[in-house]
């Protein structure tokens, strides 16, 4: 298996996405800011402690996509002395309506307002990463 980076796989994704968004490519974009932000999340989960498997795989609990492990962020961080990233994060789930099933939609599936939700989302996940990568906790 490859080396897990989620840092790295969360600006990659990030990076994608908005040149699928900038070229209207709505559904890929919406599935890669939900990646980004999932990415992201473990980035700084890790980054306070969480260990990860031999296979580079998160406990059980955390092996979750977006919109699962947006809830268990704010907890875990709280709890490993990330309180400060935690609260980078707008109240309530903005990916509690994406699904990594939506790869399989039709063309069009996505919806602009959609979108739009989860690249704030993503974008707020992207200034907490931004900002424990300035902290060292990366």
């Amino acid at each position: 298996m490859a080396f897990v980076d989620f840092a790295d796989a969360h600006r990659r994704h990030w990076e994608d996405a908005e040149l699928l968004f900038d070229h209207e490519r709505l559904g890929n974009a919406d599935q890669l800011y939900g990646f980004s932000a999932e990415c992201g999340l473990k980035a700084v989960m890790v980054g306070l402690g969480m260990e990860l498997g031999s296979s580079g795989r998160p406990p059980a609990k955390y092996l979750k996509h977006v919109h699962l492990l947006w809830p268990l962020f704010g907890e875990f961080a709280s709890g490993h002395g990330g309180g400060r990233y935690a609260k980078q994060l707008a109240a309530g789930n903005p990916f509690s309506d994406w699904s990594h099933h939506d790869r399989y939609a039709r063309k069009g599936y996505a919806g602009d307002e959609e979108v739009r939700k989860h690249r704030a989302g993503a974008r707020q996940v992207r200034r907490m990463v931004q900002m424990a990568s300035l902290d060292d906790t990366l």
